[in-house]
């Protein structure tokens, strides 16, 4: 089994960092990564997007206006102009960065933002890692995905979706090996269906006791939260 799969397959639930961990650390940041990892999650989530001059760079937004209070697009700035900016203190990260980061210590899930960077994204991952067992690449776009399959077959891929009836068997079909729905379309018929077709379900975004309670009902796979050390603790305590 693939590594990422088994990194799945964590009882009673596979916690997943998202965006390292966005509600405890500045997100997408190496800090919240480290943090993440230090944790001790079984996978962390990262956003990736390209720079004006083509760089490579691990940011959920387009516009900088939300994380830095700056009105401007990320695809209209060079990579030296982006280091300049910074997210509660920390920078953003070259994605070669976080591979460095990550690498060895925990499972990573690269999310393609833009269908149009995924064969350099492939590329650098190609040449940045030594293997890629531990890397699952999602994207809400399916275009995305069967490129990566394209490129590999052997690569793990998942769907991101958040509106209903929900996308599983458009995952099947595109060859993935897991959904991620949004936390209110992973009910408990729903992740049934997806277990029978064989594929693995990642919810999200698990950040309090409602989407918790619902996640735990529906046996989801894995969990995906914006505060990795509550759902760590949490997991114990079912233990």
């Amino acid at each position: 089994m693939k590594e990422i799969l088994e990194r799945l397959s964590v009882k009673p639930f596979s916690v997943v960092g998202h965006r390292g961990a966005a509600g405890e650390k500045p997100e997408n940041t190496v800090e919240a990564f480290k943090y993440a990892i230090e944790l001790g999650v079984d996978i962390v989530e990262c956003d990736v997007r390209r720079t004006k001059d083509g760089k490579l760079v691990v940011i959920h937004d387009d516009n900088l206006k939300r994380i830095a209070g700056i009105d401007v697009k990320v695809s209209d700035l060079t990579y030296s102009e982006l280091r300049e900016v910074r997210i509660d203190g920390e920078r953003i990260p070259l994605l070669e960065e976080v591979l460095d980061v990550v690498e060895g210590n925990c499972g990573l899930f690269i999310e393609i933002k833009e269908p149009e960077t995924t064969e350099q994204i492939l590329k650098s991952v190609n040449s940045s890692v030594s293997k890629t067992g531990w890397i699952g690449f999602i994207s809400f776009y399916e275009e995305a995905l069967v490129r990566v399959k394209e490129w590999n077959k052997n690569l793990t891929t998942g769907l991101i979706y958040s509106k209903p009836p929900g996308k599983i068997l458009d995952a099947k079909r595109i060859g993935c090996e897991f959904v991620l729905p949004k936390w209110y379309l992973s009910t408990e018929k729903a992740v049934n269906f997806a277990h029978r077709l064989g594929l693995r379900v990642v919810s999200w975004v698990i950040d309090d006791e409602k989407t918790l309670d619902k996640a735990l009902k529906s046996k989801s796979d894995a969990l995906a939260t914006d505060f990795p050390s509550w759902l760590l603790n949490i997991r114990k305590e079912l233990l």
